[in-house]
């Protein structure tokens, strides 16, 4: 079996959702803002151009995103 494009693209996109979900906590010297924030928006870009191949695996990838944002978000208003 090959890799299509957006096959490979949706494991890019999904490496970069988590990492934006796992380092999006890291409010320590604004390290999520350098070396999360990034990744978490290229991933959101790379979502958009290939959402519409009908795959249902899609749906994971904004899911991951939010909860990443939730999770940074909420993390940094209880250290503020």
């Amino acid at each position: 079996m090959n890799p299509t494009k957006n096959d490979i693209l949706f494991g890019i996109t999904i490496l970069f959702a988590v990492w934006f979900m796992v380092a999006g906590i890291f409010w320590v010297y604004w390290f999520a803002l350098i070396f999360a924030y990034p990744f978490g928006i290229l991933s959101l870009i790379i979502w958009f151009r290939f959402r519409g191949d009908g795959r249902k695996r899609n749906y994971a990838i904004p899911v991951i995103l939010i909860i990443g944002l939730i999770l940074s978000l909420s993390i940094l208003l209880a250290i503020k």
